[in-house]
């Protein structure tokens, strides 16, 4: 049996205690956790019947919010803990285990979906994956009059960014690639999306994105 990449025994190891270390919103990085997940959902505008993917669902706290029943749910993780969490919080929907990197996903995935969410994951990766992750949902896995939402880590500016590098330098993961806002919409424009940026603390914020043809 292969064994497991660092960071997901990590991921694998936080699931026991996930819930409980995010509810210390007043430190960094979860300052506006709460407010991020809210405002994802306002702004996902969910109507019945609709079908939503989850990337890196975690345990299930995002996806909890929404309106649908959990068979309407589907959700991606790396950490088979992480989807155990998932499974009590959310009885009948379609979990999977998946790392985004590989080339290959679930080929039950390959339907589309009406609304692309993913709440506290990409930071993982650098701005060109980001990137190349976002157009690889809104070509192969959404619907044509979708939207995708991402909720993260994230800053307006340059600015805001190193003002809270300085400030939160203790918590500052530096294996981590916290959003920027600021060229970064300007960039997922360039890769053909309309993009609607929400600050909502001093440390995160909301993607909301539309392929520029819907």
């Amino acid at each position: 049996m292969a064994k497991k990449p660092q960071r997901q025994l990590l991921f694998d190891d936080w699931s026991d205690r996930y819930d409980m270390s995010i509810a210390d919103v007043d430190s960094f990085p979860f300052i506006g956790y709460e407010e991020v997940l809210d405002t994802m959902v306002l702004k996902a505008c969910i109507e019945p019947g609709q079908v939503v993917l989850d990337v890196g669902i975690g345990t299930g706290k995002l996806a909890s919010r929404l309106s649908l029943p959990p068979e309407k749910i589907w959700g991606i993780d790396f950490s088979e803990k992480m989807l155990a969490k998932a499974a009590e919080v959310l009885p009948g929907a379609h979990l999977m285990q998946a790392d985004l990197l590989e080339e290959n996903w679930p080929a039950d995935l390959q339907g589309t979906f009406d609304r692309i969410i993913s709440g506290y994951t990409l930071h993982e990766f650098p701005d060109e994956v980001k990137r190349s992750l976002l157009l690889r949902f809104s070509q192969n896995y959404l619907k044509k009059d979708g939207l995708i939402l991402v909720g993260d880590i994230s800053f307006s500016d340059r600015g805001a960014y190193e003002r809270c590098h300085k400030e939160f330098a203790d918590s500052w993961d530096e294996e981590e690639y916290y959003w920027c806002a600021e060229p970064l919409t300007k960039a997922l424009a360039a890769d053909g999306f309309s993009v609607e940026y929400i600050q909502v603390s001093e440390c995160a914020g909301v993607y909301v994105l539309r392929t520029q043809t819907a």
